[in-house]
């Protein structure tokens, strides 16, 4: 099994992706598989690019996946979200806070991820905005940031949501108003956050919504519903960070690219697969081997819900509340943002590796598309070989595949 550089995780799923595959799988797991395993692959086509000097250097690009869970493609991705996000934050001062989940409910998780996903996101912002509004906090509207992650540091199943919170906001009279340096007593935030997620996935029991494992029943719900309320569920509330984007820089390493980066495999052959971890207790760095079926289930089960946003917004940061946030920046300073329609993002300009002239676009080759009904019942015949939006000299079409084989070896 080749395992090197940022090809690690890639070629762990390729090996093992017919073992998959013949698996009855959620589609949302096959999806993942096919798209790690084919991503900058002859198998999602490539792009040719041509140079403007004068000997015309052809640069032949494989196509990304783009999936969440991708190591590969997800480098553009995070810095694309970090500077849109930086054109977002407020210039004052923020706390970072982490609520986690308790592990006595992450068996109803694997079974309601959906529901759980939706409703850890609205408990931790109703928890958070009512506090801040209320008279006896800071009776304030505060910008949220809300990022969730699923994985532990072992690639356990962990769901916790990270929180950046700015240390003020806009009161009634819509005037800017610090919050000091404390946000939120703890306690009362802890006791808000377990009451009203426990009313929550109570009335779902009672609805019949929330989905139960198969050797559970009522008796064992309710068993598992009182030992959760019996502990003190974990809310941290970080000191105030002078500005957000120390958080931001470290949230956006683990919202692309899956919850794992390649270089952090250190072994990988047939009979076990190696990563290094930080271990929170000692601050040690440490190796975890286990068996390569074994690290491909824990990778997907982190994939999230097709359609399920893992990033949210809420008051002042919240989309639309750019009038808002103008408001604020009259008090904080800072640049204002663009009220009207957002202008598209300007493509990335590619530079030839040989040359370091500019990249010109040339043609482009797809896979091979099924085309169906509405229905997906069935599918009419598949036009044969490759699909191309402009057709190419004869010989550049076996030199492809050459080349992106070369590049992968």
């Amino acid at each position: 099994m080749e395992a090197s550089s940022r090809y690690r995780v890639q070629n762990i799923v390729r090996c093992y992706k017919e073992q998959w595959l013949a698996k009855p799988l959620p589609l949302k797991h096959i999806k993942a598989i096919e798209a790690i395993a084919g991503c900058q692959s002859e198998e999602r086509g490539v792009s040719a690019y041509e140079c403007s000097h004068e000997q015309r250097h052809l640069s032949l690009i494989a196509h990304s996946c783009r999936h969440r869970s991708c190591s590969l493609c997800a480098a553009r991705s995070r810095v694309n979200w970090l500077e849109e996000q930086k054109k977002r934050l407020l210039d004052c001062a923020h706390f970072h806070c982490v609520f986690t989940l308790p592990q006595e409910y992450r068996v109803l998780w694997q079974y309601n991820q959906k529901w759980m996903t939706a409703t850890f996101f609205d408990v931790v912002r109703s928890t958070l905005m009512d506090m801040m509004k209320n008279t006896s906090g800071h009776a304030v509207t505060p910008g949220i940031l809300m990022a969730m992650h699923t994985w532990g540091r072992q690639l356990t199943l962990h769901p916790h949501i990270h929180c950046v919170v700015t240390a003020g906001g806009l009161d009634a009279q819509n005037q800017w108003k610090e919050t000091g340096q404390f946000l939120l007593p703890g306690r009362q935030v802890k006791a808000l956050y377990r009451g009203r997620f426990q009313a929550r996935i109570l009335d779902a029991f009672k609805t019949r919504e929330l989905k139960l494992p198969p050797d559970h029943g009522k008796r064992e719900f309710y068993t598992l519903y009182k030992a959760t309320y019996r502990k003190s569920w974990c809310v941290r509330i970080e000191e105030q960070y002078a500005h957000g984007n120390g958080v931001l820089v470290y949230l956006s390493r683990y919202l692309k690219g899956g919850p794992l980066h390649p270089s952090q495999i250190v072994r990988c052959d047939d009979d076990a697969i190696g990563f290094r971890y930080k271990d929170h207790r000692d601050k040690r760095m440490k190796v975890l081997t286990v068996k390569p079926k074994e690290f491909i289930r824990r990778l997907l089960q982190h994939v999230p819900e097709p359609g399920q946003h893992m990033v949210r917004h809420y008051g002042l940061y919240a989309g639309a509340a750019k009038h808002k946030r103008a408001l604020c920046r009259e008090h904080l300073g800072g640049l204002l943002e663009s009220i009207g329609p957002d202008k598209a993002k300007a493509e990335s300009r590619l530079l030839c590796g040989t040359c370091g002239e500019s990249l010109n676009w040339k043609w482009s080759v797809y896979p091979t598309r099924k085309k169906a009904n509405s229905y997906g019942v069935e599918s009419v015949a598949e036009t044969p070989g490759l699909w191309q939006v402009q057709q190419p000299d004869e010989p550049v079409i076996g030199r492809v595949k050459k080349k992106i084989t070369a590049l992968r070896l």
